[in-house]
């Protein structure tokens, strides 16, 4: 029922020229707690929707070409940073400003600098601009988004703890540059060498002439990737998307098995994934909404805006382009509720905070979409 309503409001959203993704979205609020409660959130789904993003992501990888994507690396990195910095200080100030120490008021900091990769590619794939400067560089921004969220919490963490010290925090760090390094370097190893890139093809395609053994090696590497982003510290996401990139530098566009795991991404995961954030988004928490909670989502939404407004400036993107990306880095998802649910459990965040920062995260996740596709067009016409 949720990936059948799914499809129907993807296709019809598509219909009037808007991104699928937020029929998708709408698909899930309509049949989740939000509305008609015929479907909540559970373990199993909540399982098949994080197999949906490693997939969604795999494929999102397939679709860059990895030479444009390190062309706007300057880019990302301002943009990650002063987006990043700017809604860090905002949410350290509103921590201070409601009496809040300094440990509640930065780990407030550092859920307001996450964001979530996932909806702004899916709506510059929806729109044929992933591949644009625009898209890689909210791709390549992202990326570092989360690396510099990854010291961030680890610094968070570290300040409750004394079992951690700053050694964790740097070994962490070192670990998952380390790995964004050692991945883009492969990619970039791989692009420039054209007899290093056929030996590789050889060794692991060449002898593998059945599909559906070639399918199984593609995700098995893929997972992998995801396994060791997450040894290093990473989200698996990022190690999946690398791969994906990785895979498409060595096979090329016209591998058949690359475009099967597409199409049947977005015939059955991706709709999974998004239709299932939607049915996450329970809009009845509104009624719990508090002048906090309005200042929380006003500053989140501020930060995040003109901190990718300003970094795009900043690498010389012209207005209409760093407005997009001041948008794009807006998005919240799985990432910081997992961030702030576990901030919660160690007591250092109150039910209202987490409350306030669960409305945040649903309503960047139903407006980036939106605004993205509005931004978007501005720059097309």
């Amino acid at each position: 029922m949720l990936l059948v309503l799914a499809k129907i409001l993807g296709e019809l959203f598509n219909k009037v020229s808007m991104p699928h993704v937020i029929g998708e979205l709408l698909a899930g609020v309509i049949l989740g707690p939000s509305l008609l409660g015929l479907i909540n959130p559970s373990t199993e789904l909540e399982v098949l929707a994080t197999i949906g993003v490693i997939f969604f992501m795999l494929s999102a990888g397939f679709e860059i070409d990895l030479r444009k994507l390190m062309k706007t690396f300057k880019e990302g990195l301002i943009v990650a940073l002063i987006g990043v910095l700017l809604p860090f200080m905002l949410g350290m100030s509103l921590g201070y400003r409601y009496s809040m120490n300094f440990v509640q008021s930065f780990a407030l900091a550092t859920c307001l600098s996450i964001t979530a990769i996932g909806l702004s590619v899916r709506v510059f794939m929806d729109l044929g601009m992933l591949t644009s400067r625009v898209g890689l560089t909210v791709v390549n921004a992202a990326v570092d988004d989360d690396v510099i969220g990854l010291i961030l919490m680890s610094i968070a963490f570290t300040l409750i703890s004394e079992e951690k010290g700053f050694h964790d925090v740097m070994i962490t760090s070192i670990s998952s540059s380390a790995f964004l390094i050692a991945g883009f370097m492969l990619g970039v190893l791989l692009t420039s060498n054209a007899k290093l890139r056929g030996l590789i093809r050889s060794l692991f395609l060449g002898s593998i002439k059945s599909l559906p053994l070639r399918l199984t090696l593609i995700i098995a590497i893929a997972f992998l990737f995801g396994y060791l982003a997450k040894l290093a510290g990473l989200h698996e996401i990022i190690g999946v998307f690398i791969a994906g990139m990785v895979l498409n530098t060595l096979m090329g566009a016209e591998e058949r098995a690359e475009r099967e795991i597409i199409d049947f991404t977005f015939a059955f995961f991706a709709l999974l994934f998004f239709a299932y954030m939607g049915v996450k988004t329970d809009l009845r928490t509104l009624q719990n909404i508090t002048w906090f909670s309005l200042e929380l989502i006003g500053l989140a939404f501020i930060g995040k805006f003109l901190g990718g407004l300003l970094g795009s400036i900043i690498a010389r993107l012209k207005l209409r382009e760093a407005i997009v990306v001041g948008i794009a880095m807006n998005s919240r998802a799985a990432v910081e509720l997992v961030i702030a649910n576990a901030f919660y459990s160690l007591g250092i965040f109150s039910k209202e905070v987490l409350t306030a920062l669960v409305i945040m995260a649903s309503i960047t996740s139903l407006t980036t979409p939106i605004l993205l596709r509005i931004s978007i067009g501005k720059i097309k016409s």
